[in-house]
């Protein structure tokens, strides 16, 4: 297919299957389990990782054990795109490859952030218990895929071949899953029209859970209460309705905090440019104008 969403894999304590189901889903689709890579202390080492995993064609890429907000523009490259240049390392030079592969990512207590989260689809393990890698099964699932592989995958394929002959007869109102239709069309709309929950319901869990939308939102909400609406002010300004204010304050304090400084002007202006525009519980915070040469923001509603 053209692109396919993340599959984020999350679960409140170790040892719950993550890993597991990926190797699960791999062994099916190429009868292997599926290549690891690490997140890695910094985003750039993971971007290396994952595209030296494109460059060498593999089919699967599962960014396992994911211990930080996991967040790559890279990786929102390699979702929505079809074809990406990389720099080969060490070289002065560019490669072109295809991107076809299933990209995965685990974790404990998964939080995805930024333009990750609309790519991103989540299924959430919880075995119940404290010590789920101390459970015993009755039968190795990975040597059961490996006896009945052909009957599986040809049961797989039975039902995409039935929601392909049903097709012309059958309505789905499916909301659209915007850069992923191909996807939505051959793999989603057959589970929902087998009676299977729509996966892409979890996208506003995910949507929810990232902490730049959580910040966003505190802002809005205390920017309403202490400045209300369609009234514009400075950043000089904003910071000294704050003052007054401890909830208004922390909001915009955490703002500063993520930038990794204190609340000052220069923080809170990129922070505001940086979120111009974007809706948050139907508020939008809005440039509008100048005065005397300092920019005015204003909270109004979509």
């Amino acid at each position: 297919m053209a692109t396919a969403p993340l599959h984020a894999l999350t679960a409140p304590v170790a040892g719950s299957g993550k890993s597991l189901l990926v190797d699960i889903i791999s062994m099916l689709a190429t009868g292997q389990i599926a290549p690891v890579i690490a997140q890695g202390r910094k985003d750039e080492e993971m971007d290396k990782r994952l595209e030296t995993a494109l460059m060498s064609g593999d089919s699967i890429i599962s960014i396992d054990n994911c211990e930080r907000p996991l967040e790559s523009s890279t990786l929102c490259q390699a979702l929505t795109q079809q074809r990406m240049k990389i720099r080969i390392l060490g070289y002065s030079r560019h490669t072109e490859v295809l991107v076809n592969a299933l990209i995965c990512a685990t974790g404990n207590n998964l939080v995805v952030t930024g333009d990750l989260t609309r790519r991103t689809l989540l299924c959430s393990l919880d075995a119940k218990c404290e010590r789920p890698e101390l459970r015993s099964f009755n039968i190795d699932v990975l040597e059961t895929i490996r006896a009945h592989r052909g009957r599986l995958v040809a049961a797989a394929l039975t039902i995409l071949r039935a929601w392909h002959i049903a097709r012309p007869n059958e309505r789905l109102s499916l909301s659209p899953f915007g850069s992923f239709e191909q996807w939505s069309r051959r793999i989603r709309e057959p589970l929902v029209w087998l009676g299977c929950a729509d996966p892409c319901e979890t996208v506003p869990l995910v949507r929810d859970s990232d902490p730049g939308r959580e910040t966003l939102l505190a802002v809005v909400m205390q920017w309403e209460k202490n400045l209300g609406l369609n009234q514009a002010y400075t950043v000089q300004q904003i910071i000294g309705h704050a003052i007054n204010d401890v909830d208004f304050h922390a909001a915009l304090s955490a703002v500063a905090a993520h930038r990794g400084g204190m609340l000052s002007n220069r923080n809170l202006g990129v922070w505001l440019n940086r979120v111009k525009g974007k809706i948050v519980n139907g508020l939008k915070l809005m440039h509008h104008g100048n005065l005397h040469g300092y920019p005015l923001w204003k909270l109004m509603r979509q």
